[in-house]
Formats: C-alpha cells, sequence, structure tokens
C-alpha cells in the first residue's frame, strides 16, 4: 500500500516482482502508470485519484487475475477496451470520473463475477479550438479517427472521429461515453452497483435489468435517455434507482410523464417517488383500494391498475384539473 504519500514517479522498478496480488498508489500525484504485463498474480490494482493521463491498455490479457481495478478520478481517456473481457475474475471495476470516451462495449457483459460497475462522469461538454496548433496538426490533414488538442493551460482534450467536428478554421471536441446501454445485463446476475450517470447515454433502458435482484445501486442520472420505464424495474424493490435528468424519458404514450404503477409503489429507493407527475400518490392509493376490495374480481375495472394509465382514466375515477381525486362512483361492480 503506497497510497497518500504525494509519490510523483511511475516507481518502474516495481515491474521487478511477479508477485503482486495487492497494489493500491491511491491518491497520490502520478501523471502516468504502468500496467505491468508481469503482474500475472494481481488482483487487486488501485490508481484511483492521480492525475494520471494515459490509455487503458489495448492487451489487458496478462492481467487475468484481476479481481479489483480502480482508476477513478485521473485523466484516463480513449475507449473501453474490448480486451475488458479478458478480466474473467473482475468483480469491481471502477473507471468513472474519467476522460474516457466512446460507446460502453458489450465485452463488459461477458463479466459474470462482476459486483461493481462504474463509468460515470465522463461528459466534458464541447470545446472549441481556434489555432491549428492547440491539435497538432493542418485540419485538411485529419482522416478520422482519434484526435487530441491542447487547452490554454497546457492540459489536453481528446475525442473520436464521431465527436470530432471540423467547422474551418475550427476543430471541436466533445469527449463522452455515448450510445445506448448494452443489452444483456442478465450476464451479470451478481451486480450490486451500476452507475452510468452523466454520460451521453441515449436508448432506452434496459428492462433486464430489473431481474438483477442483487442490485443495490442504479444510477442512470443526467443522460439523454427516451423511451418509458420498463415496469421491470419495479422488482429492484430494495435498490436505490436514480434517473432524473433524462429530460426525454416518457411515459408509454410519448405526451405523458407517468412511471409504471409497480414502479411507484414498490420501489422505495427511486428518486422519482417524489414527484406527483410521475408517480401520483393517489395512484398508489386507489392500487392499494383496489386490492383490499378484490378488484379482480369486479366486473367493470376499466384501466383500474393499468402500468402506465392516468388513475384518473380508471373506471368510476373523477378528479379536478389537478389531477386530484374528487368523486369515485363504482356502483354495483
Amino acid at each position: 500500500d503506497l497510497s497518500r504519500n504525494g509519490l510523483k514517479k511511475s516507481l518502474l522498478h516495481l515491474g521487478e516482482s511477479t508477485s503482486y496480488t495487492y497494489l493500491n498508489v491511491s491518491h497520490n500525484v502520478f501523471t502516468s502508470f504502468p500496467f505491468n504485463d508481469a503482474w500475472r498474480e494481481l488482483e487487486t490494482f488501485d490508481l484511483s485519484n492521480n492525475n494520471i493521463f494515459q490509455k487503458i491498455p489495448e492487451n489487458l490479457a496478462p492481467l487475468s487475475s484481476l479481481k479489483d481495478l480502480f482508476i477513478s478520478n485521473n485523466y484516463f481517456y480513449g475507449s473501453v477496451p474490448n480486451s475488458i473481457r479478458s478480466l474473467v475474475r473482475m468483480e469491481r471495476l471502477h473507471l468513472d470520473h474519467n476522460a474516457l470516451y466512446g460507446t460502453i462495449p458489450d465485452d463488459i457483459l461477458s463479466l459474470v463475477r462482476l459486483r461493481e460497475l462504474k463509468l460515470s462522469h465522463t461528459r466534458q461538454g464541447r470545446q472549441c479550438f481556434h489555432h491549428l496548433w492547440e491539435c497538432s496538426m493542418i485540419i485538411k490533414d485529419y482522416k478520422g479517427g482519434d484526435l487530441c488538442c491542447y487547452r490554454n493551460d497546457g492540459t489536453q482534450v481528446c475525442a473520436d472521429e464521431s465527436k470530432v467536428e471540423i467547422e474551418d478554421p475550427d476543430i471541436c471536441l466533445t469527449p463522452e461515453i455515448y450510445g445506448t446501454i448494452p443489452v444483456g445485463f442478465s450476464n451479470t446476475p451478481y451486480l450490486r452497483v451500476l452507475e452510468l450517470s452523466n454520460n451521453a447515454l441515449t436508448g432506452n433502458i434496459p428492462p433486464e435489468i430489473g431481474a438483477l435482484s442483487r442490485l443495490e445501486v442504479l444510477d442512470l442520472t443526467n443522460n439523454t435517455l427516451t423511451g418509458s420505464i420498463p415496469s421491470a424495474l419495479g422488482a429492484l424493490a430494495d435498490a436505490t434507482v436514480l434517473l432524473r435528468g433524462n429530460e426525454m424519458i416518457r411515459g408509454q404514450s410519448t405526451n405523458t410523464k407517468i412511471a409504471p404503477l409497480s414502479v411507484c409503489s414498490n420501489m422505495h429507493g427511486l428518486d422519482l417517488l417524489d414527484d406527483p407527475t410521475w408517480c401520483p400518490p393517489e395512484r398508489n392509493l386507489l392500487r392499494e383500494f383496489y386490492e383490499d376490495a378484490k378488484g379482480q374480481e369486479w366486473t367493470i375495472a376499466t384501466g383500474w391498475v393499468d402500468e402506465f394509465s392516468n388513475h384518473c382514466d380508471w373506471y368510476g375515477v373523477e378528479c379536478n384539473e389537478e389531477g386530484k381525486i374528487v368523486n369515485l362512483t363504482l356502483g354495483n361492480v
């Protein structure tokens, strides 16, 4: 454990040993650090809270014994390599608060022992550079691929080809994790923490996340997700589920914002629970009334306990303009 020592040099002499199982150099001031292929027995590798500016190595296979990899709070850039799948014993993978970009590789879903995945806070915003020398090339010479430019303070910002905009004489970069959340989290049944907040993720929330019975934290805040909240998330009764900051998420109808009834009824850790637009409290009360009154035996129960319908549209329910129930007329149901 070499953490919190103000270390600056990369300590290359550490590579002389091949028997490490634990290496913690967190909370120092390293600007780079090797991923040594000789550390084949290494199980915990903690580089978090340094000033490391480098890419994650393309070939991670020699480190296949790793169970914990912590590189949070650095300046790692580039994409998450597909070779992440070679870390077959991985349990805790913390990549958050870096300058990573690109899409989340499906290969992460092959890590069947994974318990924690933190890949959040990569969004750095659009940054434009007005001088050719800031990007070390002439605009007409750019042929695609990753591109790095220098800020005024000497630090670099990098982005992949899809986030490079050429607006002669300017070059604009938007480094961030983007694309859809991979489908197939059912392959990671031990997952307890899934943090993907503050990225530029799009598309729908995969319903199979609701089948992760061990999940304790699901944080998808501040992305650009669309579609509706899956009813399957209602199974995460004991989890903290954070969805705020996705302004394009809607109810089943594109013109409404209403979460599934089962989600609002079962998930006490949902951050939208106190928002009456998403989770009208009177809808939950009506659901309880329906169950207590054996509503499943009613002859007329149109709309009742429908996952996405507004409770004011349920048979016999009359609401005012604010959506508050003013009359309940069920007759002989």
